[in-house]
């Protein structure tokens, strides 16, 4: 048969790869367990206003189930991106890590596994149109060494004459196979399949549900004819993609890149052991969490309570200050003698191996001046206040937070409140251009900035 096959003998994911690209296989290694129960499109995206499957069959007669048999029967939907090509590699950094803590010697960066690349371009039907002709997507996936883990993102590279608007995409459409069956009762809240998903554009929550579910969710399959639900609304259907957005200009010559899937199929409902499949997973995907600094909390900036408070760091094993909430120092002001100030602190404690930074609020404040983000009546901020990041104070902050961390000595930041996912209405911040690709751009400028951090080997 003609197909590609990612396995670590953990997870097997079979993709047919005639007459299209299709997952037609996901199964558990261990257990035998198949984890899907149909065909569905690699990806989807709208371009221009207009959607699109990326790959995919069709003719499947009963989408509870998938069997081997029904494989070659099935066809390309006409209208769908066609498969042109792959290419296998191994996972690559998707973003620089400075080791500067060594709490976890042991842990790999970038992680050992494998890599897939699906190519696709519009078909012939399709090609007549202009924004088309000249584009490309790709479906890229990870899969990683011990543990049954993998990664699935998109990339949309645009070699057309004319700039491509991407207005929504799904970079996973998984027809997962349910987990529970009930005729009714889904007012008290069916469970979806035992997956755990991960995303690297997360916020406004503090688990992994509650943070990701703007850009993940499990939903109904309307090609599942036969579950048991009379209404037909298991959520069984995984769906990966922003809820708004991201709503971005891919001018010709630039490839545009989605945030990244982390998707762990769970082989048990034992809490203990689904934990510690998250826990290596988070050490696999994100090495930098295995940094656990001891740190001590100083509420002042006065001199001397700095300088005894590194004393006391250095004397009781302490590797952190931070010049926490409440001891009024201001790395945002952009003050010589701010800096100047931070530089005499950092000195003194390197002098004593002992690390120090300090603290700033980003959201659940009020700047003003037109800065604020914007809602419709009747919203308010995650927070209840909060700055759009692509304001002209926010462009303003994170320069002056590079800055003061390019010169001061400062390693350490705690940023409170993060960027919660508030999106914004305003027609006047230079970042967006409106709504639609406000959350989006506001969540780039962060992710930015977190990954020079991580490059430069600060702590957050």
């Amino acid at each position: 048969r003609p197909e590609v096959i990612l396995e670590n003998g953990l997870l097997k994911r079979v993709i047919r790869i005639e007459p299209n690209a299709a997952t037609v296989s996901l199964e558990n290694q261990v257990s035998g367990e198949s984890l899907i129960r149909g065909v569905k499109p690699e990806a989807v995206v709208e371009l221009n206003g207009k959607r699109f499957e990326v790959g995919g069959l069709e003719g499947q007669p009963n989408y509870a189930f998938l069997r081997p048999e029904w494989e070659g029967q099935l066809k390309a939907r006409p209208a769908a991106f066609r498969y042109v090509g792959h290419q296998v590699g191994a996972p690559q950094e998707r973003m620089a890590w400075k080791r500067a803590r060594h709490h976890a010697p042991g842990v790999q960066w970038p992680p050992r596994g494998v890599a897939l690349r699906l190519d696709f371009e519009a078909p012939a039907s399709l090609v007549s149109e202009p924004s088309l002709r000249g584009l490309r997507v790709s479906v890229h996936y990870e899969l990683y060494d011990g543990i049954p883990c993998y990664s699935k993102w998109m990339t949309v590279s645009n070699g057309t004459a004319s700039a491509v608007t991407l207005n929504r995409f799904s970079s996973e459409v998984l027809a997962a196979v349910e987990r529970v069956s009930e005729v009714d009762e889904l007012s008290v809240g069916l469970m979806p399949p035992n997956f755990h998903v991960e995303t690297d554009m997360s916020f406004g929550g503090m688990t992994a549900a509650g943070a990701n579910r703007r850009s993940y969710r499990w939903l109904p399959d309307p090609e599942f004819h036969s579950q048991v639900n009379y209404e037909k609304k298991t959520p069984c259907l995984l769906d990966v993609g922003p809820d708004l957005g991201p709503n971005q200009v891919v001018a010709p010559g630039t490839t545009f890149e989605t945030y990244r899937a982390w998707i762990l199929p769970h082989d048990s409902t034992d809490r203990e052991r689904c934990g510690l499949a998250v826990r290596r997973m988070m050490r696999t995907v994100a090495p930098w969490v295995t940094e656990n600094p001891l740190m001590m909390h100083v509420v002042s900036s006065h001199g001397p309570t700095v300088t005894n408070a590194i004393d006391q760091c250095a004397a009781t094993g302490f590797e952190m200050l931070i010049l926490s909430f409440g001891s009024g120092f201001d790395m945002e002001n952009g003050r010589p003698e701010t800096l100047q100030k931070a530089k005499a602190f950092s000195a003194y404690a390197q002098s004593r191996g002992v690390e120090i930074g300090s603290y700033s609020l980003l959201a659940s404040r009020s700047v003003g001046g037109g800065n604020d983000v914007v809602l419709p009546p009747g919203l308010k901020p995650v927070f209840g206040n909060s700055p759009c990041l692509q304001s002209q104070w926010g462009t303003n902050y994170f320069r002056r937070l590079y800055e003061f961390h390019r010169q001061s000595g400062f390693t350490l930041l705690e940023h409170d409140g993060s960027y919660p996912g508030d999106p914004c209405a305003s027609t006047n911040h230079p970042g967006h251009r409106r709504w639609e690709d406000s959350r989006w751009n506001q969540w780039v400028e962060i992710r930015d900035f977190y990954r020079w951090c991580r490059g430069e080997g600060f702590y957050l």
